[in-house]
């Protein structure tokens, strides 16, 4: 047997009370109480999934019981729909300053009460599934870290020791390999979360791109080599742009690596940047199978597809950071590509003053 979503209904007049009742009682376990110092009682005892909240009531009204009720941290996944006679746009406003989801003035048509209590249990039930997900990548990278160092540690001593066998070399290869890859995982899916949740620091310089990407191809360049691909770096003219040097050579470094993976041994990729009306604009053109034109909406989100060639590695994820960091700094990244082999990244970011009159 399911367990119903409970509702807090909040007000002094019995009859409003008994109405909601009539309209949610069926579908949902209904509470009603008739004060904000009951509501506020309840709401901590029961932690219901929403509360419909009146405003006029007797001792503290409604506004001031969202505010402490907001002001629990234990309550933040739960919704509160302010239900009042009260139409002006003033109090509507000071109820969303309060800490109101949403805001119904009565009469209110008993349909409407029913689609916004779903609207918003579903939106409940999505947001603490996300947090869930969140918080459960965030232990699962912090907790593997280190012991997948400990992993690392002995393997790297092993395999310098004169004593390994050429077979004991090979299976000790592969499991640094899996172990590295395994670690490379948690750290993107770590920042990523960290990057969706704004707790990522971003220190903005003046930055020519030409820089950024000579420091992620200077990075990329062992990978590269052992690839056998060639990087060409082509500078049309300055492109400045003000941001975060480091986060934004992980964007380009995230696109350089893309290609140089997917390009046949022997091919060169090809990295411009160049200036067009006021923006600064970096290219990562590849010789790789290319891309289907029905991945292409979707290649930037992760673990969309996991098949594709340019998510070979990490399910998207490097990607799916690109855009982010990219996103943060005001511009934007696309990709141009087809079945008949190669694609182009194109990073699009605001040029600085300087950059805008060279342009």
């Amino acid at each position: 047997m399911s367990i119903k979503p409970l509702i807090l209904g909040v007000d002094d007049n019995p009859r409003n009370l008994a109405i909601l009742r009539k309209i949610l009682g069926q579908d949902y376990d209904f509470v009603p109480v008739a004060s904000g110092e009951e509501a506020i009682e309840a709401t901590y005892r029961l932690r219901p999934d929403l509360v419909l909240l009146d405003i006029m009531m007797p001792g503290i009204d409604g506004y001031e019981t969202c505010r402490r009720l907001r002001a629990n941290p234990r309550l933040s996944w739960t919704k509160i729909i302010m239900v009042s006679a009260k139409a002006m746009t003033s109090e509507r406003l000071e109820g969303y300053a309060a800490g109101a989801d949403d805001y119904m003035v009565k009469p209110f048509d008993p349909e409407e009460m029913l689609a916004k209590v779903r609207v918003y249990l579903r939106l409940k039930s999505v947001e603490e599934v996300d947090r869930l997900k969140t918080d459960v990548l965030n232990l699962l990278s912090h907790e593997t870290r280190t012991p997948l160092t400990v992993i690392l540690s002995p393997i790297a001593l092993l395999l310098e020791s004169p004593g390994v066998t050429d077979q004991q070399r090979r299976i000790l290869t592969m499991v640094e390999s899996g172990a590295r890859r395994l670690l490379a995982l948690f750290e993107r899916v770590s920042f990523l979360s960290q990057l969706k949740a704004g707790s990522v620091p971003f220190v903005p310089e003046r930055q020519e791109l030409r820089s950024i990407a000579q420091a992620a191809i200077e990075s990329a360049r062992e990978t590269a080599e052992s690839a056998g691909i060639r990087v060409a770096l082509e500078i049309e003219h300055p492109a400045p742009v003000n941001g975060d040097p480091k986060h934004l050579q992980r964007a380009v470094g995230a696109l350089l690596d893309n290609a140089i993976r997917v390009s046949p041994k022997g091919e060169t990729v090809v990295v411009r940047t160049w200036t067009s009306d006021s923006r600064s604009i970096l290219s990562v053109s590849d010789r790789g199978p290319g891309i289907a034109p029905e991945l292409l909406p979707h290649l930037f989100e992760e673990f969309a597809v996991a098949d594709v060639a340019h998510h070979s590695h990490g399910h998207g994820l490097s990607l799916a950071i690109a855009r982010s960091i990219v996103g943060q700094h005001g511009g934007s990244i696309a990709v141009e590509g087809g079945d008949g082999g190669g694609a182009t990244f194109r990073l699009d970011l605001p040029a600085t003053a300087a950059g805008a009159a060279a342009g």
